[in-house]
């Protein structure tokens, strides 16, 4: 899978409300966490630490610039950093969801797999459409089923409900039409997981996993043709990928 889950306010999230100081704060320190989540979205961690920093000079409770910096510890892989840093983000303003997702990460990161539930659930308390909440809690439960055999039915049947609400909020949602072919696959389903796949690689055309994954599902039901096209199309978006060649050239080799 593309991204195991995802931290919010970077990339296409920049514009969230939830990401810029919606408090008073010095107009320098709020044009500071605008930047440095502009940083972050070109993934340049250095410029985005300092920026943060030059925030926090001006009030070291801004829990935007707290957010921002704990994305920076947790992206070079600073656990324990980053839960300091967003810890006092929620102090100092609880009710933001952003922060709740991002600490339930860290939790999912360190093995903490309740905890973590339970703070993208809080997230989602206050913001029933915050997509990385979702997202996040949707992908904690798949993993969650996948590491332990013997609940997952349970644990896969609740998180396919949360991917189901993720479409509700975004039809076009790839990663969702892709996680829900997964389970299909793995549990022998494989019209729908075809289906599924299929609908990920025509929302996003260069997700090189729903691709391949059409092409398994469609080679399994014996649709060699559609295979063909969904295995050299893994074979364009991600040529350095070995399972899309080896894919290929088994469906090729098919008589």
């Amino acid at each position: 899978m593309r991204v195991p889950l995802l931290l919010v306010c970077v990339a296409v999230l920049l514009s969230s409300p939830g990401c810029v100081p919606s408090r008073r704060v010095h107009p320098r320190a709020a044009e500071q966490v605008r930047r440095g989540y502009a940083y972050l979205g070109a993934d340049d961690l250095e410029r985005a630490e300092v920026a943060f920093e030059h925030a926090l000079a001006f009030n070291a409770e801004i829990p935007e610039a707290l957010n921002g910096a704990a994305i920076v510890a947790r992206r070079r892989g600073e656990l324990r950093a980053a839960r300091s840093l967003l810890e006092r983000a929620l102090t100092a303003h609880s009710d933001f969801a952003e922060a709740l997702v991002n600490l339930g990460e860290v939790d999912e990161a360190e093995g903490r797999h309740d905890a973590a539930e339970e703070r993208f659930r809080e997230a989602l308390a206050i913001d029933p459409d915050l997509l990385p909440a979702r997202l996040n809690l949707a992908r904690a439960l798949l993993h969650r089923g996948r590491r332990t055999p013997a609940r997952r039915d349970e644990l896969w049947s609740r998180a396919r409900r949360e991917y189901l609400h993720l479409l509700e909020s975004d039809p076009d949602l790839a990663e969702a039409h892709h996680d829900l072919a997964f389970m299909d696959h793995e549990g022998g389903r494989l019209e729908r997981a075809a289906e599924s796949y299929l609908r990920a690689a025509r929302a996003d055309p260069s997700y090189a996993d729903a691709h391949h994954g059409a092409c398994a599902a469609l080679a399994r039901l014996g649709r060699f043709a559609e295979a063909d096209e969904s295995c050299r199309a893994c074979v364009r978006v991600a040529p350095s990928d070995a399972r899309c060649r080896q894919s290929l050239a088994a469906v090729v080799a098919h008589p």
